[in-house]
């Protein structure tokens, strides 16, 4: 198998592929930022929501079987319930920090990619100008 030498693309093309990527880039970014909160307030719901129920159950389940059971259950049990009400509160931070992870990695790359197309727009100008003269 032969290697041939690629030949250089064009600056305008290279210009106009970095304008593309950066686009792309954007819209996802956007997309991102956007749905950040609304699914952050989806899960705050849903885990209140859970505990609740959960919690419901729990005390129903205690009163038909024997009411007396809540006087006998340990205060580390219930302190655990209580407690039970934050987990929903940790998932929904972790998953948030996993967006916002993502959203900073995305930012990151749009940066440089800022970089390189304002590079090739100067690089574009300068051979025009060189033209030019």
């Amino acid at each position: 198998m032969i290697n041939l030498p690629k030949k250089k693309e064009p600056i305008s093309k290279k210009v106009a592929k970095l304008k593309r990527e950066l686009e792309v880039l954007e819209r996802e970014l956007n997309h991102l930022i956007e749905i950040q909160w609304v699914y952050a307030k989806r899960m705050l719901k849903f885990g209140v929501a859970a505990w609740v129920f959960g919690l419901s159950l729990f005390f129903s389940a205690i009163i038909i079987s024997d009411v007396t059971l809540l006087s006998k259950t340990p205060a580390i049990s219930i302190s655990l319930i209580i407690l039970a009400a934050a987990a929903p509160i940790f998932i929904t931070a972790a998953l948030i920090r996993k967006f916002a992870g993502k959203i900073r990695r995305l930012e990151r790359v749009r940066r440089m990619m800022l970089t390189k197309y304002e590079k090739a727009i100067l690089k574009r100008a300068g051979e025009i100008l060189m033209r030019v003269e």
